[in-house]
């Protein structure tokens, strides 16, 4: 799935997270960040355990990025209704994908129209194979 990612303030949707968030960023010079965040993720199967899987996604320049969203409505809005997720802290999901080699977190991003996104056939399937 290919992300836009706009080049400007951060507040606006499609941003790159800036480096250090914390819990609601407020600083006279910088932006308002959330403390807990929605993220693509559905879960998985690995070595009879279950586990959470982020989707990270691509942006049009290549790189690789999780997409956040501030509320489910923004989430919904962007990868539709039938999207699994996942809420947590926005620190969490910084170190995460930093730990997996993942470029950036950007918040509210705009996925292209032509995107694959989850059908409820899908959620069906993923149900069967968790069991």
């Amino acid at each position: 799935m290919v992300w836009e990612n706009r080049d400007a303030d951060p507040l606006r949707p499609g941003q790159a997270v800036p480096e250090e968030p914390g819990p609601v960023l407020a600083q006279e010079t910088g932006p308002l960040l959330p403390e807990i965040v929605f993220a693509p993720a559905h879960p998985v199967r690995r070595g009879g355990r279950t586990e959470v899987e982020f989707e990270v996604r691509e942006l049009v320049n290549g790189t690789r990025a999780l997409p956040v969203f501030t509320t489910t409505r923004r989430l919904i809005a962007a990868l539709g209704p039938e999207q699994p997720w996942a809420a947590l802290p926005l620190r969490n999901a910084r170190a995460l994908m930093s730990a997996a080699g993942v470029d950036q977190v950007v918040l509210d991003p705009a996925a292209q129209s032509d995107a694959w996104r989850w059908q409820h056939e899908d959620l069906e399937a993923l149900e069967r194979w968790l069991g």
